[in-house]
C-alpha cells in the first residue's frame, strides 16, 4: 500500500499547484507522468534533459494526439452550433485581439487552461446533444459550466495580464501596482473590477463598458450567486431565483452562457492564429519539449547539478515524499 501511494505523481502534482511547470495534462500518456515523476525524483537535470527529448522524439509514445483531436472536434464542433454564435461585444473583441498579440502561444498560460478547457467543454458539447432532458436538470447543470467558464476566463486573463504589466512601463500606476501585488497562489486571481480597471488604463475603454469583466456586469453577478449557492432554477417561473428575491430570466441568463462559451471559442482562435487546428497545438507542443530539453542541458552544462538536486530534495519535502 505504502508503495501504491508513493508512485503518486506527487512532485508533478505539487509543481502543477505552484505553477512552476506547465503541461498540458489532459492528453499526457500515464507512461509519460510515472516516467517524468521518477526521473524528477532523481534530481539530476541531464536526465531530465534527456526525458524532454525523448518526449519531443517519440511524440505518440508519450502524448495522446486522440484527446487533443477531440477538444478540437468539440471546440469547431460548437463554433458552428448557432446557439454558440452569440456575439461577443466590440469591447471584448478588442480585449481578446490585444491580449493574444501580445503574448500568443509564447506563453504557457494558454497551456494552463487547457486541461479545465478539455472536460468543461466535453460537457457543453455533451449536453447539446441531449434533447429530453428537463430544464429543472438543464439549467443547474448550465448554472455550473457558467460559474467554470467565467473561473477560467478571469483565470487566463489575469495571467496574461500579470506577464504583459511585470515587463512594462507602467508599473508606477497605483491601479496596476494593486494588480501586481495581488496574491496569485493556488490559482487565484484578480476579480472582474479589478481586470477591468486594468483594461481600461491599456485599452482606452471606458470603465462602464460593454466586455464580460465590467463591475456591474450580470455575469459577474450571476457568477457570484452560484459561487455563494444563493442563485437556483424555479421551473414554474422559468426564472433563476436568489434567496433576496432577486430574479433572472432563463433566456437572458442562458444568452449570457451563450456569450461566454463564444468568447473562449474566440480566444482558442485568437491563440491559434484564427484557426481551430490540433495540428497548431501539437507543433506547438513539440517545439516546447525541445525548449525543455535545452534548458535542463544548460543547468547541467552551467555545472548547477548541486543546486538543482537540493531543489528537488526540498520540494521531496514539502510534498512528503521519502528522500531514501
Amino acid at each position: 500500500m505504502n508503495e501504491e501511494r508513493d508512485s503518486e505523481p506527487k512532485l508533478i502534482k505539487y509543481l502543477l499547484d505552484k505553477e512552476e511547470i506547465v503541461l498540458p495534462t489532459f492528453c499526457l500518456k500515464q507512461n509519460m507522468i510515472k516516467e517524468l515523476e521518477s526521473i524528477l525524483r532523481e534530481g539530476k537535470p541531464l536526465l531530465v534533459s534527456k526525458f524532454f527529448k525523448r518526449v519531443n522524439e517519440n511524440f505518440e509514445d508519450y502524448i495522446s494526439r486522440d484527446e487533443i483531436n477531440k477538444l478540437f472536434d468539440n471546440i469547431n464542433k460548437l463554433s458552428n452550433n448557432e446557439k454558440f454564435q452569440q456575439k461577443i461585444s466590440e469591447d471584448d473583441k478588442k480585449i481578446i485581439e490585444f491580449l493574444s498579440k501580445n503574448q500568443n502561444l509564447n506563453s504557457s498560460d494558454y497551456l494552463k487552461i487547457l486541461g479545465q478547457e478539455y472536460f468543461i467543454i466535453q460537457v457543453v458539447e455533451e449536453l447539446e446533444k441531449t434533447d429530453n432532458l428537463p430544464n429543472i436538470l438543464k439549467i443547474p447543470l448550465i448554472m455550473w459550466l457558467f460559474l467554470n467558464l467565467y473561473e477560467l476566463i478571469l483565470f487566463v486573463v489575469d495571467r496574461r495580464l500579470f506577464e504583459y504589466l511585470k515587463n512594462t512601463d507602467k508599473k508606477d500606476d497605483k491601479d496596476i501596482k494593486r494588480f501586481l501585488k495581488i496574491n496569485r497562489k493556488n490559482k487565484d486571481h484578480a476579480m472582474p473590477e479589478n481586470i477591468n480597471k486594468i483594461l481600461t488604463k491599456i485599452l482606452d475603454l471606458k470603465e462602464e463598458n460593454n466586455s464580460i469583466f465590467v463591475r456591474i456586469s450580470k455575469a459577474k453577478l450571476i457568477r457570484n450567486k452560484i459561487a455563494h449557492a444563493n442563485l437556483f432554477y424555479d421551473s414554474e417561473k422559468n426564472k433563476l431565483v436568489s434567496s433576496n428575491f432577486e430574479e433572472y430570466q432563463a433566456e437572458d441568463f442562458l444568452k449570457g452562457y451563450y456569450t461566454l462559451v463564444n468568447f473562449l471559442i474566440e480566444w482558442n482562435k485568437a491563440e491559434l492564429g484564427g484557426k481551430i487546428d490540433a495540428k497548431i497545438l501539437v507543433d506547438y507542443l513539440k517545439k516546447m519539449f525541445h525548449y525543455l530539453y535545452a534548458a535542463y542541458l544548460r543547468i547541467e552544462r552551467a555545472g548547477l547539478r548541486k543546486e538543482f538536486y537540493a531543489h528537488i530534495i526540498i520540494l521531496k519535502k514539502e510534498t512528503g515524499i521519502n528522500n531514501d
